[in-house]
């Protein structure tokens, strides 16, 4: 985003009050809801998102995580590699 256009007062406020919004949405009672098979991915080095990517693990029944080693919350593009492999082993099982 341009910074021209972050910088207009009213922009600014919206997106503020979007971010404040976000932060009271809960979710957690919808996860049992979800039925499909979910691949749950984190960097091993995610500190802040590690503990509620196994948590949501835990929540989701048929749910399976990938603790990807040497990344962090950037798992893409700290290990592409590894990231890649597990990716195909999670959608091999489907086709």
């Amino acid at each position: 985003m341009p910074c021209s256009a972050f910088e207009k007062w009213v922009f600014r406020n919206r997106f503020i009050n979007l971010c404040k919004s976000m932060t009271e949405l809960n979710f957690k009672h919808e996860l049992k809801k979800i039925s499909c098979s979910v691949l749950v991915v984190c960097g091993d080095k995610d500190k802040i998102n590690k503990k509620a990517s196994l948590e949501l693990q835990q929540q989701i029944e048929n749910a399976e995580i990938a603790i990807i080693e040497n990344a962090g919350h950037e798992v893409n593009t700290d290990n592409p590699t590894l990231l890649g492999q597990k990716l195909n082993v999670f959608f091999k099982q489907y086709v």
